[in-house]
């Protein structure tokens, strides 16, 4: 974002940049910088208002191109649990702007493996404050939370492309099943796609949809680093009679009495010591046979 806080826009084809830099110029459209990636140009616009002007400029001139949402323009989401799976989309709708909730967008959920409808929908807003405020939807007590963010890659069900959506794609349509250039949702291809037999996946060109998930095309999760596993070291007390203990001679005395009464004193502790050792070890063996 170039550090304005404005996605940038990713215009399709770089041949004919200078006549459309000059339109842009002409129309008033202020960008910080433009270069570009792979095939397409990666243009960074000053403002929100330089951004929308610059989407329309591209709309109206049938320009491919991709981008993302505005802060601004971004809208909650949350998850609606408590409603029966056969309530009608509509009817949510209805009630949650009849509860002051204009904006509201609601679809119904999918299971990811079997693609059947759930219990739960999905409401999108730009007034969650207010959302969480509503206690009953069609006279049935609901709860609100916030969808959790996927960890997979985002991929546009338009062009199929990692890294964008839909909402903000205008490139050419690839289906994701045959790789043709029309909407999946006209494909002649059976869904699911029986042995994968009849799929081309657009990315790579191999006999799968291009939404599979081994795909040379895919991005690759980054390997997480091995999380260190602490280690203690334990010494038995069979390894510790092994060790020589520490006999340094002490300090030369002043008088040779007091030299001898510590030697001894310390013979009597390593006595002990050694003792203490003796038992603990036959304890812990004893105990070993226990097991």
């Amino acid at each position: 974002m170039a550090g304005t806080g404005v996605p940038p826009i990713n215009i399709e084809g770089t041949a004919d940049w200078s006549s459309l830099s000059r339109m842009m110029n002409s129309k008033g459209i202020q960008f910080s910088k433009a270069r570009t990636a792979g095939t397409s140009v990666k243009v960074f616009t000053n403002t929100p208002a330089d951004y929308r002007q610059l989407v329309e400029l591209l709309e109206s001139i049938k320009r491919p191109f991709f981008t993302y949402q505005l802060k601004e323009d971004r809208m909650d989401q949350r998850v609606i649990r408590g409603l029966p799976r056969e309530m009608s989309v509509n009817d949510i709708k209805e009630d949650l702007v009849s509860q002051g909730i204009a904006d509201a967008e609601v679809q119904q959920m999918t299971s990811r493996t079997t693609k059947k409808p759930l219990p739960l929908f999905l409401v999108k807003t730009k007034m969650p404050e207010k959302l969480a405020e509503i206690q009953r939807l069609a006279m049935l007590t609901v709860g609100f939370e916030r969808k959790k963010k996927s960890s997979e890659p985002s991929q546009c069900y338009r062009c199929q492309r990692y890294g964008h959506t839909q909402r903000n794609c205008s490139l050419a349509e690839r289906c994701v099943k045959c790789g043709e250039d029309h909407n999946s949702t006209s494909c002649s291809l059976p869904a699911p796609l029986t042995g994968q037999r009849n799929a081309k996946c657009c990315l790579c060109g191999e006999g799968h949809p291009a939404n599979y998930k081994g795909c040379s095309k895919a991005p690759k999760k980054a390997a997480s680093a091995p999380k260190a596993v602490p280690t203690t070291n334990r010494t038995s007390y069979a390894q510790k009679a092994k060790k020589p203990m520490s006999t340094s001679a002490p300090a030369a005395a002043t008088a040779t009495g007091t030299t001898a009464q510590k030697q001894h004193g310390d013979d009597r502790l390593l006595a002990m010591m050694q003792a203490i050792i003796t038992r603990l070890d036959a304890l812990e063996a004893k105990m070993q046979d226990k097991h």
